[in-house]
């Protein structure tokens, strides 16, 4: 199958919602279907290639390294994962590896590319300073209501803004179920257990990644 271009820049969340010729921009200064073979290193600390990271193919472990050089994983990507959208921001956490577990492809953005085009466009600077408006507004919810709501209640309001999001009560989970567990501050069980106890109910159905909402208030 043809890579797609567009497609993969239209993956990374920071950028799914520019509109389509920000997206092009973005796509001439990307790399896609770099080769990595096994136990080689796709970024280590210094090496010039901070970015966007989306593993198109195989498998990878992020890691960095304690006081005695003993390693510390970080997480393990698979295909299709993403790393590091605040690396085109913030260079000052350049202190992990990504090391390949197995032949991999990946497509990136370089930071100071991305750095650069936005000198250059003032609208894609907007876009992203609106796109973290949005984030900040969704952070300041979710501490709300981690400090007001049980999990099951957090969890299916947490649900609702998605359907919301895409304008139907039938929706694909944009985030990883271990990741949501992690944003609404609860263990990746308690995900498991409320989100059974909510299929139970009939409140919601749940196929895979594909949720759709039956009951609301």
């Amino acid at each position: 199958m043809t890579h797609d271009k567009l497609n993969c820049i239209s993956h990374v969340p920071i950028f799914k919602n520019l509109p389509l010729d920000l997206r092009q921009e973005l796509v001439k200064i990307s790399t896609h279907q770099e080769r990595f073979k096994k136990g080689s290193l796709l970024h280590y600390p210094g090496d010039g290639r901070l970015s966007v990271m989306s593993l198109d193919s195989g498998k990878a472990k992020i890691y960095s390294l304690n006081a005695d050089g003993d390693e510390q994983i970080i997480d393990v990507m698979q295909k299709g994962d993403i790393k590091g959208e605040e690396s085109l921001f913030d260079s000052h956490g350049d202190d992990f590896f990504i090391e390949a577990l197995e032949d991999s492809t990946a497509c990136s953005i370089n930071s100071r590319d991305f750095q650069n085009l936005l000198k250059r466009s003032p609208e894609m600077s907007l876009h992203m300073l609106n796109e973290f408006g949005k984030r900040l507004v969704t952070a300041q919810r979710n501490a709300v209501r981690r400090n007001s709501l049980e999990a099951g209640p957090r969890l299916f309001a947490t649900l609702c803004d998605y359907a919301d999001e895409a304008g139907s009560a039938t929706f694909t989970l944009p985030l990883k179920k271990k990741d949501l567990a992690s944003l609404l501050g609860i263990t990746p069980e308690t995900l498991s257990r409320e989100f059974a106890k909510l299929k139970h109910e009939g409140i919601i159905d749940l196929r895979g990644k594909v949720v759709t909402i039956l009951k609301q208030d």
